[in-house]
This record gives C-alpha cells, sequence and structure tokens, in this order.
C-alpha cells in the first residue's frame, strides 16, 4: 500500500514539473518598431509565463480523488485479507474432517448420518466465501482457489455419500443385529411377548428416511408419520409446534409418499385459528390414525381428536392425568409438555400418561378411537420422567433413553398381556441429534417415526 501512495506523489510532483517546463520553454516571435528614427521599441507578452493556475487546481481535485479511492480500496483489502484466516483455518478443519469420511471410504465402514453436520458446513463456507468474493481486491484469486477448493470438497463429499453398494454397511447392521438379539434372548429367555405373531422386537435399521422438516430446524418439537390405521389411504403428515416449542393449531398433510419426499402438493388443516385456545394442540406426544389427529387438548387433561374431514373435535377427560408439564417425558432432557403421549398398535389406539396415583410411573390405557372412552388401563412402574420416549407394538410398551447425541436405546418394556416388564433391553438405534420429541410405531409398515430435533427420522422394526 506505500508503494501506490509512492507513486502517486511522484505523478504530482512530476506533473508540476512538466507545467513549469511547458511554460520556460514555450518562446514567441516578437517584432520591433522603429521609433525617434534610431529606436528599436520591442512588444513582448508574458501571459504564456504565467503559473498555469486552473490546470494545478484541476490536476489537484484529480489527485485527492485517487487518494480517496485508494484508501477506499486499502480498506477493502484489509477486511478481505483479515477473513483470509479464518477461512483458511475453518477450510483445514473441514478438509481434516473429510480426510475420516474419505479413510472410511476406502475401508467401506461409514454411517450415512455423519455427513449431515459435515455437509451443513461446507454449505455455510461456501456461502461466507461468496460474500466476500464480491468484494474486489487484490486477494480475489486466492479467495477464487478456496471457493473452488470448497465446491470439490462438496462434490467428494456427495460422491462418498452416494456410495453404499460395496461397503460394509450391511455387515455392521448383521453384527448389530445379534448383539441386540444376543440381548433379547438374554432378557426375554423363551417367554411369549405381546399378542402379535410378528414375535420379539429384535432390532432397528439405520434411518430409511431422513429430512429436515418443512418449516426447518426452529422447530424442534412435533411429530410426523403416515395414517397408522390399516387399510386406510395412504396418508403422510407433519405437525410441528410452532408457538414456543409447545403449542400447535395446523397439520400439514401428503396424499402420497413421493409428494411428501418432494414436499409437494400439501394440504395444510387449520386445527384451530389460535395457538392458545381450547382445544388446540399442546405437546408433542401426537399421532393420525384414521384420518383423525390425536392429541393433547390446549391447557387441560382432556384427550382430543380432530377428523381431518368432518373437521370435528371430539374431547374427553383422561382421570387423573399429569398435564400442562407435570410428567413430561425428563430423560437427559427435559420434552416440555410431553404428558399426555398418543400411541397406535396392532391393537388400536392407545395413551401413554403418567398420574400421581401412581406416583408419577407411566400409565397405559386402551382408547376407543372415536369416542375416546377407556376401556382398559395398566400401571407401569417406570417412572415417566426417567425415559425420552415410549411407544406400543404388539401391546408391548417400549421405553427409550439418551445414550449420545447421535445414538438412543430401547432399555424398558412393559407386556400388557402378561403384565411383565424389564429395564435391561439395549436395543440402540442412530438419530441424528440429541432430542427426540415424537417415536411412535406404525402397524401398517412396522416402522417407527422419529421426531428429532426438528429432522423427521424413520426406521425398520425386526422381529424374530
Amino acid at each position: 500500500m506505500a508503494t501506490n501512495s509512492l507513486s502517486f506523489a511522484v505523478i504530482f510532483v512530476a506533473a508540476v514539473a512538466l507545467l513549469f517546463a511547458e511554460a520556460e520553454y514555450q518562446y514567441q516571435e516578437v517584432h520591433g518598431v522603429l521609433q525617434n528614427g534610431n529606436r528599436c521599441v520591442c512588444k513582448i507578452q508574458f501571459s504564456a509565463w504565467e503559473f498555469p493556475v486552473e490546470r494545478f487546481g484541476q490536476l489537484q481535485e484529480l489527485t485527492q480523488n485517487c487518494t480517496k479511492s485508494l484508501e477506499d480500496r486499502k480498506l477493502e483489502a484489509t477486511f478481505v485479507e483479515s477473513k483470509i484466516p479464518e477461512f483458511q483455518k475453518e477450510l483445514l478443519n473441514l478438509s481434516a474432517q473429510l480426510q475420516q469420511y474419505e479413510a472410511m471410504y476406502k475401508q467401506q465402514l461409514y454411517q450415512p448420518l455423519n455427513f449431515w453436520t459435515l455437509r451443513r458446513d461446507l454449505k455455510q463456507l461456501n456461502s461466507d466465501i461468496a460474500k466476500v468474493q464480491n468484494v474486489p481486491s487484490s486477494t480475489t484469486k486466492l479467495l477464487h482457489k478456496m471457493f473452488t477448493e470448497i465446491l470439490d470438497a462438496r462434490l467428494n463429499l456427495k460422491d462418498l455419500q452416494q456410495y453404499d453398494k460395496h461397503n460394509l454397511l450391511s455387515m455392521k447392521d448383521h453384527l448389530k443385529k445379534m448383539k441386540n438379539q444376543l440381548q433379547s434372548f438374554s432378557v426375554y429367555g423363551n417367554i411369549h411377548i405381546g399378542n402379535c405373531t410378528k414375535g420379539i422386537l429384535r432390532n432397528i435399521s439405520e434411518p430409511i428416511t431422513a429430512q429436515l422438516n418443512p418449516y426447518g430446524t426452529s422447530y424442534p418439537y412435533g411429530g410426523w408419520g403416515m395414517d397408522s390405521m390399516p387399510g386406510s389411504q395412504q396418508l403422510y403428515w407433519v405437525m410441528a409446534l410452532l408457538s414456543s416449542n409447545i403449542y400447535g393449531n395446523s397439520i400439514r398433510t401428503y396424499t402420497s409418499y413421493k409428494n411428501f419426499l418432494t414436499a409437494k402438493s400439501n394440504i395444510d388443516i387449520s386445527v384451530k385459528s389460535s395457538f392458545t385456545t381450547t382445544n388446540a394442540i399442546q405437546g408433542p406426544g401426537v399421532v393420525v390414525y384414521n384420518n383423525s389427529l390425536y392429541y393433547n387438548c390446549y391447557k387441560s387433561s382432556q384427550m382430543c381428536r380432530f377428523d381431518m374431514a368432518t373437521k370435528h373435535i371430539t374431547n374427553v377427560l383422561l382421570p387423573d392425568a399429569g398435564f400442562d408439564n407435570k410428567f413430561p417425558y425428563c430423560y437427559y432432557n427435559c420434552y416440555t409438555h410431553s404428558d399426555m403421549d398418543f400411541s397406535v398398535d396392532e391393537n388400536g389406539l392407545w395413551v401413554i400418561y403418567a398420574t400421581e396415583e401412581n406416583y408419577g410411573n407411566i400409565v397405559l390405557s386402551k382408547i376407543d378411537s372415536v369416542s375416546l372412552a377407556v376401556t382398559q388401563t395398566w400401571k407401569t412402574k417406570l417412572f415417566k420422567k426417567a425415559a425420552t420416549n415410549a411407544f406400543m407394538v404388539c401391546g408391548v410398551l417400549y421405553a427409550t433413553r439418551y445414550i449420545s447425541e447421535t445414538e438412543e436405546e430401547i432399555f424398558y418394556m412393559y407386556d400388557t398381556i402378561s403384565n411383565q416388564e424389564a429395564q435391561n433391553l439395549k436395543i440402540r438405534f442412530a438419530k441424528y441429534s440429541p432430542n427426540v420429541a415424537n417415536i411412535h410405531y406404525n402397524p401398517v409398515d412396522r416402522k417407527i417415526y422419529v421426531f428429532n430435533d426438528g429432522y423427521m427420522l424413520a426406521h425398520e422394526l425386526l422381529f424374530y
């Protein structure tokens, strides 16, 4: 920058010297006049030798403009240069992460969910560089080089994600399956569990569906899935709690899996006009069964059924049930207002909750799906706040707990047929983020649908 300033100073001095030089060497042709017979008188015009004030002023103004422009460019260049170390550090960090995945790729061992965070970081850095790249400076070439490196990294990452033909992911699933099977045998023994012919739950697959909910990560609580009624028309749904992560008043539906995946042709159905009004949705423990949405009514111990065809709402009191965040799921992290959790299995509709009379332990009630009348109730010894979530399969309650940011574990079961329970199951499954707001089972496709910090995951259940 100092060299550029010196150059402007030299140009200025040279220009002024040139003005004087022009004045010094310019000549005039002079003709004398005889006066008084013997005297020659000459008249000379000295105006050409005067200092060129007007041209000097123009040159001075031009120099000032150049100096200001230079200072502006200097500030822009300083800003860009200050960003370069930050980008280089981040690029090195991302490159190191990418090398880990490349090594896993060569060894044919990787977990697809692990790529999500890296993809997000690469996309953010790409956006930051694009913004700074618009500022003209001497570092433009370096920024362009970094931009190209990021693009290459994103393409490499995409290739790694798509490569799933000859890796050992299937072997990993097989080993996990055997481990879970051995653990299940040690817990179940040879006893018959539940009332289905499918057998005993032994394992859970890697996520077969994984995408962000249509409202974004700003809405981490809610539920999603497919209509759980066998024989019903295919209907996919998403319900996010859009007010304070507690309340909701609408549900988004898709008439096919293709429309759901592509986020096209959705239908938004309003349950109530306001988030905080009677019969609005409270808490994430929702489910859709036979074209009706079941949920905890706003600020009450009532169950609500919203018929999506007629828009009619039925509400019935659930006796003694805790509500308004009295008995939420709370293992590792409390999931606010998850007091009442609806679930569906091969036997129909259930509600999972807790009562003071049962010391805050989980209570199960079988519900008539039309009238919401309680037909039968079971009391467990599992403290509700000691679980992350719960769901029903074949008349058996399964509860989960937090293991790590990317792994959840089914650790508990209660069989409503035999009244047996066990707290040492170790059936683990992958997740994208720490918090799990909703898990429910669908008997139609035998999958569990998970709402995980705003991400929608689906896993297949494996029985033996």
